[in-house]
Parts: structure tokens; sequence; C-alpha cells
């Protein structure tokens, strides 16, 4: 469902910024890095990470499997224990909640944004096309697969 997969986006997202934080803090990355460009972990990949840790209890141990099979995606030869993804899963909890409040306001206000946009573009167009080449907005696909989906 639409829920579960908006879910899903929530938790690959914090996930990876807590790798990115477990990263950093145990000397695996410079404080000023770049978030991982993890891309995409799929079950296949994510299967494979749990023989590695074990029986998946809660959401920490959820991102000890994430942990592995995104390393492993990354290429990265160092792997943290589940003791440390789980002791960095519960000192960021606060983390967690913070960034439910701007995922919150970023699924708000991002349509809002996205039809400023299309409206600044159709002004641009107009105003130097003229109003003899007429400027139309249609939806190119379902908006679902990207808020992205309107053509000028």
């Amino acid at each position: 469902s639409r829920e579960q997969d908006t879910m899903a986006g929530f938790q690959r997202n914090y996930f990876r910024a807590l790798l990115h934080y477990l990263m950093v803090t145990m000397g695996q990355l410079p404080m000023d890095a770049p978030f991982p460009a993890v891309g995409g972990v799929t079950g296949t990949e994510l299967k494979a990470a749990e023989e590695h840790v074990g029986a998946v209890g809660g959401d920490d141990r959820a991102f000890a499997v994430y942990a592995y099979a995104a390393l492993e995606r990354l290429g990265v030869k160092w792997r943290p224990t589940v003791a440390q993804c789980v002791e960095a899963w519960q000192k960021t909890s606060d983390g967690y909640r913070q960034m439910a409040v701007v995922w919150t306001l970023r699924s708000l206000m991002g349509p809002l944004i996205e039809g400023m946009l299309v409206v600044d573009r159709a002004l641009y167009l107009r105003k130097h096309c003229g109003p003899a080449g007429g400027v139309r907005a249609f939806a190119l696909f379902d908006a679902v697969t990207s808020p992205r989906n309107v053509v000028l």
C-alpha cells in the first residue's frame, strides 16, 4: 500500500543517515563526508545480511541488517557489530522523531513547491515565447511515480 511504501521510504532515509552517523563515530568516514550513496538496497541483499546479523527483532536490529546490506553494496570491508548498530539506534532515537517531523513537512510542502516551479517555468516560457506559442502543462505520467511528472 502507499502508506507502507511511505514508511519504508522514511525508514530507508533514516537508516542511511544513521549509517552515516555510525561510520563517522566509528572513524570510518571524516565528519564532513557526504552521505554514502547507497541507492536502493534490494530484498535479496537484505536477506543475505540477515544471515550475518541473525534473527531480526525490532527496528534496532532492522538497522543492523540494513547497515550490513548497505556496506556490502558500497563495497566497504568494515562492518559494525550488531551491538554497535543497536547502540547507535538507541542513542539517536530522538533523531528518528526529529526526522519524522522534517519528513512530514517535506511531504506537505513538496507538492506546493513543485507546483510553484511549474507555474514559474510556464510564465517564463509565456513571456519569452509570446502568447502565440501557447504554454500548456499536463501530466506526463502518474504523480506517484515522481512529483516531477508535469511537462510544459
